[in-house]
């Protein structure tokens, strides 16, 4: 591949919330994008989205491997672990075992090809809170019940880098847009004149990123990241988790309910790993992403929350 070629890629989790939008930014940017599927619906999502979807599942191997090997960039965005309402070691091991599955079937095939760059994306939780205190890449992992099932994973990755693979690593804070978890707990609350739950005063800090931003800077690492390195993707400025609410009853002028609960009820309604979660610091710096040039479209939380509505009012007319 030569300067100004556009790189052939490879998208798993393609259908998912990061992933469509990665799709499309790809897709704008000249690069022909296969996109794995593992439903016919999922293929829909690909499809319209401008990627040529392959079926398959990173669970099972499949020819699906053969498209990862001839791509040019590959991003892993395997779903994230689903801890159930209750957190136990059985659960947490079968956790563990799906994702060094989901990543060895990709990694050891991509090892045969000529992959340039191997794009792999993971949760930042596995880093653990540290206060208000923003957390760099190079400090020790203190994951949180939620990211735990992740370590090992993350151990392999480095194993994978001593082999000579490519790979740099992406860690996304809380992403947001109109989709996934700030559609089901935001927009449609807000929109519907429903309570917004909130468990304390304002909810912890996080770094946010916007789904738009998110993908371009998983595309800017590929071109631009160095290999064996980690990179939080994510805001200069933290915000409280009750600010996503806030701002986007403001922007759409509506009225915003909201349901104040207790810390203890996060475990009972979401499971002690999600409410460990969502109760938890999740501070992260970018300076390592800026280094490398990148800039954000959308750098405050207001502005993102801005274009969401935005788009939401342009679909609807």
């Amino acid at each position: 591949m030569t300067s100004g070629t556009a790189a052939t890629t490879f998208v798993t989790g393609a259908a998912g919330f990061i992933g469509i939008e990665l799709v499309k930014i790809l897709v704008s940017r000249g690069h022909p994008v296969f996109g794995l599927a593992q439903s016919a619906r999922a293929a829909d999502s690909v499809r319209r989205a401008g990627g040529i979807p392959v079926i398959g599942d990173l669970l099972e191997p499949g020819a699906w491997q053969d498209e990862a090997t001839a791509a040019d960039w590959v991003f892993h965005i395997p779903p994230h672990p689903q801890p159930g309402p209750r957190v136990t070691r059985k659960r947490d091991a079968a956790a563990t075992r799906a994702r060094l599955s989901m990543d060895a079937h990709l990694l050891d095939a991509v090892a045969t090809g000529t992959t340039r760059r191997i794009v792999y994306v993971t949760d930042a939780s596995c880093y653990g809170s540290r206060g208000s205190r923003r957390i760099t890449e190079d400090e020790p992992l203190q994951p949180s019940e939620w990211g735990r099932c992740l370590i090992p994973a993350l151990e392999r990755v480095e194993g994978y880098l001593v082999c000579g693979l490519p790979i740099v690593t992406a860690l996304p804070g809380w992403v947001y847009g109109d989709g996934s978890w700030f559609l089901d707990y935001v927009i449609e609350p807000v929109m519907k004149g429903r309570p917004v739950f909130q468990f304390g005063k304002t909810g912890p800090l996080v770094s946010p990123v916007h789904i738009h931003d998110c993908a371009r800077a998983l595309v800017h690492l590929a071109a631009h990241g160095e290999t064996g390195r980690r990179y939080f993707v994510v805001n200069s400025d933290p915000v409280f988790l009750s600010e996503f609410a806030d701002l986007f009853a403001r922007a759409a002028k509506r009225r915003l309910r909201v349901w104040p609960l207790p810390g203890a009820a996060a475990q009972y309604l979401l499971g002690r790993g999600q409410a460990d979660y969502i109760q938890s610091n999740a501070v992260f710096s970018n300076v390592r992403l800026r280094a490398t040039g990148f800039r954000f479209v959308y750098p405050t939380l207001e502005q993102g929350v801005q274009q969401v509505l935005a788009a939401m009012q342009e679909r609807t007319g």
